[in-house]
């Protein structure tokens, strides 16, 4: 094999134990490579090590975890006790804990340095985690000694095949010497977004290959470390599939997809945008029996109406969902619209789209789907992928959004640029006339495909929905400020000809 040939073989790698981090580290880390894990105190760093640890030789490997805190080694497994990937039986066996605490306080860097070799050797490691480089810098005679320790380590796990994580708690300095002598930097954080905190991770430097670049959220959970990528950076380029005009998808309501020419394009991405209880929901939950009926896979993913409610609420307007629910055809899923990550929601939907073959899906409530911590100058970018990733899966999306405004002439979206991005938008709204509310629909755009533009009355009852046939009863739609027919004048009395009126006479004083 020539040296070209034994470059174009893909780098070897060690997955981290965290599948949303493997996919930022595009694979994981580099065997045999050094790494460096920072970040504030409480911000995960040791749980990290740990899982890498445990997952490293649930895999078939050997690892060794050095302590150089204070920190009883028990303390540290209680505390890893309710992990999810914790195995107190390979503890001993193929994976090590070592403290390193008396050997630098007596000896220094060099006996550090003579410790971690040789348990390297002697356990035949093939990962090595050293938790509290801190310490390490604080013991050092000088920054060149430092320095010099770092590029001896890196150095011998190198050729000794053993992938190595240091974690720290000195803050981030891209100028810091030890960063230029390791092959990545990963940088935790913990930041807040008004009475919430949120952990951030982001890689700053990582030799080997390409990266996703910029920040991610991840949780400390049950699960351990939990990373969910950045969406925008997994999503970032239109997808192949387009949506098929020539394909409809329609809601079973027969008015309704006839304005919609038989319904939305199979594919596009539709915004149900109206009033409080204007029927946004319901009309959904039309969407998706439909599709169930006809044998597609649906899913509802809401936030603020539990399954059993739903049933119970679409049951009374005369739309039966339970046989759709029992078979498995109608998936009902809903969260709280609380303490949410929107990356967290967006990785779990598209899971859940891929685990059952999703092909029609309604988000309702949009806005509590990115309200969380999302910045405003991020939404668009982050609905954009979202669209993406559904559309590259072969799913029709059908989104809800409340108008904060609920009578009126103007229109207000709480989501800026939404309506550029979306292909398809049905409005619905409230009129008042009479002291009575009436419920309108309009569809006011369907991108690169044909539908009636008028306005049409709707009305929701124990039998359903029920479309106007005509929009003669929706003439006021757009100003909401609906006003009865003027009534038609009779007209002018026409004068028989040959005819002089008499003339009035005076009348004398």
């Amino acid at each position: 094999m020539n040296e070209a040939e034994q470059s174009a073989e893909p780098i070897k790698r060690v997955p981290t134990g965290s599948t949303g981090l493997d996919i930022v580290l595009n694979g994981g880390w580099m065997h045999g490579g050094t790494y460096m894990v920072t970040g504030a105190a409480g911000t995960g760093k040791t749980i990290l090590g740990n899982q890498l640890c445990f997952s490293h030789v649930a895999a078939g490997g050997r690892a060794v975890f050095v302590t150089l805190l204070s920190e009883s080694h028990g303390r540290m497994m209680t505390h890893l006790s309710g992990m999810h990937f914790f195995r107190r039986e390979v503890i001993g066996q193929t994976l090590h804990y070592v403290s390193g605490y008396a050997p630098i306080k007596a000896e220094g860097l060099d006996g550090l340095a003579r410790l971690l070799y040789r348990v390297v050797r002697e356990h035949q490691a093939t990962v090595l985690v050293m938790d509290g480089l801190l310490a390490v810098q604080d013991r050092a005679t000088s920054q060149l000694a430092f320095r010099e320790f770092l590029h001896a380590l890196t150095v011998h796990n190198a050729l000794a095949g053993c992938t190595t994580l240091v974690l720290t708690d000195q803050p981030e300095r891209a100028a810091d010497p030890q960063f230029a002598m390791v092959d990545g930097v990963l940088l935790l954080e913990l930041r807040s977004a008004g009475l919430k905190a949120v952990r951030n991770l982001e890689v700053l430097k990582l030799r080997g290959g390409p990266q996703l670049t910029g920040r991610h959220t991840f949780e400390i959970t049950n699960d351990g470390f939990v990373v969910y990528p950045r969406l925008e950076s997994l999503y970032p380029h239109q997808p192949e599939e387009v949506p098929e005009p020539e394909r409809r998808l329609g809601f079973g309501l027969p008015r309704l997809d006839e304005m919609l020419a038989g319904g939305v394009p199979a594919l596009s991405s539709t915004l149900l945008f109206g009033s409080p209880g204007s029927g946004k929901t319901l009309l959904g939950l039309h969407f998706l029996a439909q599709g169930a009926s006809q044998g597609e896979s649906c899913l509802y993913f809401g936030f603020t109406e539990t399954g059993p409610r739903l049933l119970a609420k679409a049951a009374s307007m005369g739309l039966d969902l339970r046989p759709w629910v029992d078979t498995g055809r109608l998936m009902l899923e809903t969260r709280a619209a609380v303490e949410t990550l929107p990356d967290a929601l967006a990785h779990e939907l598209l899971n859940q789209v891929e685990r059952h073959r999703v092909r029609r899906l309604v988000i309702d409530g949009l806005h509590a789907f990115v309200q969380e911590t999302l910045a405003p100058q991020r939404i668009s970018n982050f609905l954009t992928a979202l669209l993406n990733a559904l559309r590259a899966r072969g799913v029709t999306a059908l989104m809800t959004l409340q108008t904060p405004v609920l009578f009126g002439p103007l229109l207000e979206v709480n989501l800026e640029g939404v309506e550029t991005i979306i292909d398809n938008i049905i409005f619905l709204r409230y009129v008042e006339l009479r002291s009575q509310l009436y419920r309108m629909l309009s569809i006011l755009k369907m991108r690169e495909s044909h539908y009636e533009p008028a306005l049409r009355e709707f009305s929701i009852s124990t039998q359903g929905i029920d479309v106007a046939e005509t929009f003669e009863s929706a003439e006021a739609i757009l100003t909401g400020q609906a006003r009865p027919l003027v009534a038609k004048q009779k007209p002018p009395r026409r004068k028989k000809p040959g005819r002089t009126p008499p003339a009035r006479r005076r009348s004398r004083a």
